[in-house]
């Protein structure tokens, strides 16, 4: 789920590059990297980190150029280590050609194993360097003529930046898991993995790169081609669950507007359920908590104190970190908490670790009695998309039933939304397809 964030044709294209990594940090907080073109070469830089610590005042100075594409990690494929930190760039026959790549290549292995045989030397052990090599062996006139021919050879999910002294290139898998957008600020485009970064960059959001296209940018003009049929649309209905800003725009709404209905329609599922006040897990289980609210008239009110300089739970490489992130997190209100019935809303329940300390720390403050009313339905089987699941053993949901989870995580009560409230408040009421094979274990392949 990293982020990537590109831009052409500015004098500040660092800085604005700077500003859409910023926005987009929610996607990933292992690593950030940008790749600059001043017309004749590329500049690159990356580190382990965040985007403010890696990227100095001298670091962007030095990234000199009108382009720039960036990312920002969360490792599925590949270690935690800067060899696999993004932008990748390679020195071919084709130039100088640097991507950025959000998603996960499912068939990556065999293709890397064919690429070696034939005496590729692979960098990195990141999933993403596999396009480059391809590439660079089965080439066409151009760089767009060249990525047209490989892309299809790829399984699974992407959404790739890529970028050629005097161009970028955006592309999208056929499934259109992985979100990329594209903009205009002034005559400069930019193309970004949500509509926040560029709103916040002070652009204009154009369109969605559809399922199988690329845009290729270049010269000031961006054109459109399509590499690949598009296949069914199967966007990840877990950008709209956890991941996305809640500014951000995913099928034609806020991820804002949808969480608070998704919220409410977990009320009406649960309309027996009766409490003194209603709460969420901060920060993304907040928006859930008061769609509750209001349709259940159950008073809201928060009742943690969240530290803001732990980062999320979730995205942190290792399950140590993310149990030591749950921690620091979040300090119960004692005085809100003492002798009350509480629903506890989440956007998802994964491991039930995190899930497990927050019920502690509310029993520790004196709640009377925890309903935990999780947002979305039971994560049931990893993700081979782009989301850090890969071990069935992880999921609690694969190896126990709801009463157990319950007990493990110590509540009184424990319900799930169904996967049809999800769908339809993700939806916007339109026939719009998702991917939700963690919540059923079906793939498109």
């Amino acid at each position: 789920m990293c982020g990537i964030f590109g831009i052409t044709d500015n004098k500040d294209a660092a800085r604005l590059a700077y500003i859409g990594l910023f926005t987009l940090q929610h996607r990933g907080q292992e690593s950030a990297g940008m790749v600059s073109d001043d017309g004749t070469a590329l500049r690159h830089y990356n580190a382990m980190g965040l985007v403010n610590e890696v990227f100095t005042g001298e670091v962007l100075e030095g990234l000199k150029g009108r382009g720039v594409i960036g990312h920002i990690r969360y490792s599925t494929t590949g270690s935690s280590h800067i060899k696999n930190a993004q932008p990748l760039v390679l020195d071919s026959c084709l130039g100088q050609v640097a991507v950025a790549h959000n998603g996960n290549l499912t068939n990556a292995d065999r293709l890397k194993e064919s690429l070696q045989k034939r005496g590729a030397i692979f960098q990195s052990t990141s999933d993403s360097e596999v396009i480059l090599h391809l590439a660079a062996r089965y080439r066409g006139r151009t760089l767009e003529d060249t990525l047209a021919r490989n892309l299809p050879k790829l399984a699974g999910s992407y959404s790739f930046l890529f970028m050629a002294p005097g161009k970028v290139i955006g592309a999208r898998d056929p499934h259109g898991y992985r979100p990329l957008v594209l903009g205009k600020l002034g005559k400069s485009y930019i193309l970004a993995s949500e509509t926040c970064a560029i709103d916040v960059a002070g652009g204009k959001t154009i369109r969605e790169i559809e399922p199988g296209e690329m845009v290729v940018i270049s010269g000031g003009k961006a054109t459109f081609r399509r590499f690949a049929p598009a296949k069914r649309l199967t966007r990840c209905i877990f950008e709209q669950v956890y991941f996305a800003r809640p500014d951000a725009v995913v099928a034609g709404r806020t991820v804002q507007s949808a969480r608070y209905e998704i919220g409410a329609l977990l009320a009406r599922e649960l309309k027996h359920i009766k409490a003194d006040l209603v709460s969420g897990v901060p920060d993304s289980g907040t928006v859930y908590a008061l769609g509750y609210s209001e349709e259940s008239w159950i008073p809201y009110q928060s009742i943690f104190m969240r530290n803001h300089y732990t980062g999320r739970s979730f995205i942190q490489p290792d399950q140590q970190l993310r149990e030591f992130t749950a921690h620091l997190k979040l300090a119960p209100v004692k005085d809100l908490i003492k002798g009350k019935s509480i629903v506890l809303v989440d956007d998802s329940l994964v491991r039930g670790t995190t899930s497990r300390e927050i019920v502690k720390s509310l029993r520790s403050a004196g709640a009377r009695k925890i309903v935990m009313a999780i947002a979305s339905p039971p994560i049931i089987s990893p993700c081979y998309f782009g989301i850090d699941t890969p071990n069935r053993e992880e999921l609690i949901a694969n190896r126990l039933g709801v009463d157990k989870i319950r007990k493990f995580i110590g509540a009184d009560e424990l319900h799930y939304l169904s996967l049809e409230s999800l769908v339809k408040a993700c939806g916007s009421g339109r026939d719009e397809n998702f991917c939700a094979s963690c919540f059923t274990g079906r793939y498109n392949r």
